[in-house]
């Protein structure tokens, strides 16, 4: 058997100084929020909305566009159908929905479920449910601006 001689060129040196949190400090925010809209919304609206809500709150929580942990989102309408959202990266969200959520696209809601769970590090949970008190305020204020 040939024995490998590698020549390292480079050494490696981790700092630890500037790392703030281990992989043992994440923060963990879970709630589900009711939203009811002043009108009925409809799907692709909803759509809309819960994608610049998971946007909202993770914009806060990144650092140079990265989520260190994840945000998910699952977006339930009366009907049974959902969509469910994930983002750990600001320029990649991750949306699966229903098979019955793309038929029917014209249907409206008066309302939506939003389980929201956050997992972050480097966080604490004040600062997360402020940015998803906010963010949700947000939706609220421009699902008035939406129209069918």
């Amino acid at each position: 058997m040939n024995k490998l001689n590698l020549n390292l060129k480079h050494k490696l040196k981790i700092n630890n100084k500037h790392t703030p949190t281990t992989l043992t400090d994440a923060t963990v925010f879970s709630k589900t929020h009711s939203i009811s809209f002043d009108k009925p919304v409809t799907k692709l609206n909803v759509e809309k909305l819960v994608k610049q809500l998971i946007q909202d709150i993770g914009r806060p929580l990144s650092l140079n566009g990265i989520i260190v942990g994840h945000i998910k989102v699952l977006a339930k309408v009366p009907s049974e159908e959902f969509l469910f959202l994930s983002l750990t990266r600001l320029d990649r969200l991750d949306v699966k929905s229903s098979s019955q959520w793309q038929t029917g696209l014209s249907s409206e809601f008066d309302s939506v479920n939003l389980d929201i769970n956050v997992l972050v590090f480097g966080h604490s949970i004040k600062a997360i449910e402020k940015i998803v008190n906010d963010s949700l305020a947000i939706l609220r204020r421009d699902s008035i601006d939406t129209t069918p």
